[in-house]
């Protein structure tokens, strides 16, 4: 429209400059005639442009319908029906059993993958878990004072090192934090913070016997509760008689507002300025009289001097020492602060491309589980446990016992020991299976004891490739690259393509970790 316009005003300029005149004599301007038109013909654009927007929509959704029926006869024309295979022993039945039951769990996988695989070869073998649990203990010395009841000390027995004295056993491998007294540690000593003497000062009124008087706060004056600091009540004489019911309507609605009055008053009075919503001013009603019961508004506090006697010490300036309890002599004894932490290392053995993360989440069968009480002999494995995995089970075992030294080094003294050693070996069997499907060569693990095998693989043939080619004939056929121009009948030269990045056919299960699951 802007080009319109500058075309507009350069014809007024090339016939003399001065343009057509309109009713009222200006020149240069267009009349009302040529605006309403070119609203029109804007208007007429953009109805065209939405009608070719739905033209083209539907044409795209015309030649997918058109190509999906293409596939659909192709792939019956050009491919033949698949055919189930039949299992030639009782291995390869199990095989494709759980094959299917892997295609009918994951809706990635093709359908009844067991029934039309051709099995090219499996073998089986096996990985194993080691997992070890050990529970740290950490022992602190810590010194501890109670005020001397009389009782008699125990026979004393010497200091030692806090990893020298018996403590009672702790079961399992998550225990919690305790604390043990030790006997024949204790010592009498004179209460340092009353000098021996069982009474210290009071902490109340810090050994002066009074305290400031709360009401009055030292002034011996405090606020008259009848007119509320002002001096001044409403003169009842001048209201005339009310009826009873509304006399104590009014009183009842007073009084509450009196309690509202206290309320930010004492608010008021701990410094924060805030103002009192409820106006009880006498003054804003009617004609006041002096207040009967106060002068300035002002009455004498009870207290008399401005002070109260100290409760807590009734005056006697000192009180019980709450260190000793009034003895004079408190009981230093020592405590064994015990505090508990578990750390599991797990480590797979054996050559397999199953994921170690999946694995940890399998049952497997438990081969071995006990408490490393004693130093374990690296050539002497348990029953049905392989050398290697032993090996790797001894050397978990003695790493982890090193780490006590250095423990000790950092914190200035062995303070933080292993307790208890938990070692498990779990044998985790698999099958390999490799096999053929739509003249690709695919392959996939079953892993797990038996009842509850999972499964994994890097690739295996899509559900979905019917509907993976629909997409790329659609993109061969609609999308149009920037360099080439479209030529063609069936694409606008002027239409707004882009390329679209293709991905590749064959599917990976690298960040699906619900891929593999049965």
């Amino acid at each position: 429209m802007a080009d319109e316009w500058d075309q507009d005003q350069n014809a007024y300029k090339g016939t003399g400059g001065s343009g057509p005149a309109d009713d009222s004599g200006n020149s240069g301007q267009p009349n009302q005639d040529d605006i309403d038109k070119r609203i029109e013909d804007i208007k007429r654009l953009v109805a065209q442009g939405a009608s070719e927007a739905q033209l083209r929509l539907k044409k795209v959704v015309d030649r997918a319908s058109e190509y999906w029926q293409q596939a659909q006869s192709q792939t019956a024309a050009n491919t033949p029906p698949p055919t189930p295979k039949q299992a030639t022993s009782l291995e390869e039945q199990r095989i494709r059993q759980l094959a299917n039951m892997w295609s009918n769990a994951n809706w990635r996988v093709a359908r009844e993958l067991g029934d039309y695989m051709d099995i090219v070869s499996w073998g089986i073998d096996e990985v194993w878990e080691v997992t070890l649990q050990t529970r740290w203990e950490t022992r602190n010395m810590e010194i501890v004072s109670e005020p001397y009841t009389g009782k008699p000390l125990s026979r004393q027995q010497p200091l030692l090192p806090v990893w020298d004295f018996e403590l009672p056993p702790v079961t399992g491998l998550k225990a919690p934090s305790s604390r043990t007294r030790i006997e024949g540690l204790d010592e009498i000593l004179a209460c340092t913070t009353c000098n021996g003497t069982g009474r210290a000062l009071c902490t109340n009124c810090a050994g002066r016997g009074w305290v400031v008087c709360p009401e009055c706060h030292g002034r011996t004056k405090k606020r008259c509760d009848t007119c509320r600091g002002r001096g001044y009540v409403a003169d009842w004489a001048e209201q005339g008689k009310r009826p009873f019911f509304k006399r104590q309507a009014d009183n009842l609605a007073q009084s509450v507002n009196e309690r509202v009055s206290d309320v930010f008053e004492g608010i008021r009075s701990q410094g924060m300025p805030i103002p009192n919503p409820v106006d009880t001013d006498p003054a804003n009603k009617g004609k006041t009289v002096p207040c009967p019961d106060c002068v300035n508004g002002e009455v004498d506090c009870t207290c008399g001097n401005g002070k109260r006697v100290c409760e807590t010490c009734q005056g006697a300036k000192s009180a019980l020492c709450v260190n000793c309890g009034g003895t004079g002599k408190v009981v230093r004894h020592r405590e064994i602060a015990r505090q508990f932490e578990l750390r599991t290392q797990t480590r797979i053995v054996g050559e397999n491309k199953i994921p170690a993360q999946r694995l940890e989440q399998a049952v497997g069968d438990l081969a071995y589980s006990a408490e490393v009480n004693e130093d374990l002999h690296p050539e002497a494995p348990p029953n049905g446990v392989p050398l290697d995995v032993w090996h790797a089970a001894v050397e978990m075992a003695q790493a982890e016992l090193a780490r006590t030294g250095k423990a000790g080094n950092e914190n200035g003294q062995a303070q933080l020991r292993p307790t208890l050693q938990v070692l498990e070996l779990v044998r985790i069997p698999y099958t390999k299976v490799d096999y053929r499907y739509s003249n690709q060569d695919y392959s996939f693990y079953i892993y797990d004891g038996e009842g509850q095998e999972k499964f994994y693989a890097d690739r295996y043939p899509a559900r979905w490739d019917r509907i993976e080619r629909l997409v790329r004939a659609i993109t061969n056929d609609l999308v149009v690259s920037p360099e080439t121009p479209a030529t063609t009948d069936n694409v606008p030269p002027h239409s707004y393509r882009v390329p679209v990045e293709k991905p590749p056919y064959n599917i990976t299960e690298e960040d699906e970790d619900d891929l593999g699951h049965a």
